[in-house]
């Protein structure tokens, strides 16, 4: 008798991850990766040509979909969070364990760290001679808008509140956890 000779496994089952809690980290690790990507290098490029290859537009239908885009990459996986935020109102409404909300907001700050890092370095050469060397957050060769978002000189800090409070809650109604089922869109968000 010939003793059994042992199956090796290929590289791809190697690979597979086993655990769904490393899967879902990883997918909002790469969701929040290719939002910033897409939807900061849409702003990128307005900026960088100054207008001539895009504009507020471009811009705004950019972001949004590398905001969907990401939501069909990881949506299937981790519920497609791709914000502290939302991650967190899961938590609240029960629809995700406590658990696992350090995880998620980790590897979303991480992938939020590494696509504005990756897209630095795609758009070195343009940042670098856009201000003459200069990376500045006011004036007219300002670059810092494509990485955050700064509020106007005469926006109060009141107001300013108001206003991300009031427009986080409209997008919530509409795609939160209870949005999509009274919209009768289909549900994008898990339920672990």
């Amino acid at each position: 008798m010939q003793p059994e000779k042992r199956q090796k496994k290929s590289l791809k089952q190697r690979l597979v991850l086993k655990s769904s809690l490393a899967k879902e980290t990883l997918s909002e690790f790469l969701g929040t990766f290719i939002m910033i990507v897409l939807g900061c290098g849409s702003v990128a490029q307005a900026v960088l040509s100054r207008g001539h290859f895009g504009g507020i537009v471009t811009m705004n239908v950019g972001f949004a979909m590398s905001v969907v885009m990401a939501i069909y990459a990881t949506g299937g996986v981790s519920g497609g969070h791709i914000n502290p935020a939302v991650s967190f109102a899961m938590c609240l409404f029960g629809r995700m364990k406590w658990f696992k909300l350090p995880f998620y907001v980790g590897a979303q700050f991480l992938g939020a760290f590494v696509g504005a890092a990756t897209l630095f370095g795609i758009y070195y050469d343009g940042l670098m001679s856009f201000a003459g060397g200069k990376l500045l957050i006011v004036g007219e060769n300002a670059t810092a808008q494509i990485f955050a978002t700064y509020p106007s000189p005469y926006l109060s800090l009141e107001n300013a509140f108001a206003d991300q409070n009031w427009k986080k809650l409209l997008v919530d109604t509409c795609s939160g956890p209870f949005g999509w089922r009274c919209h009768r869109r289909p549900c994008l968000c898990s339920y672990h």
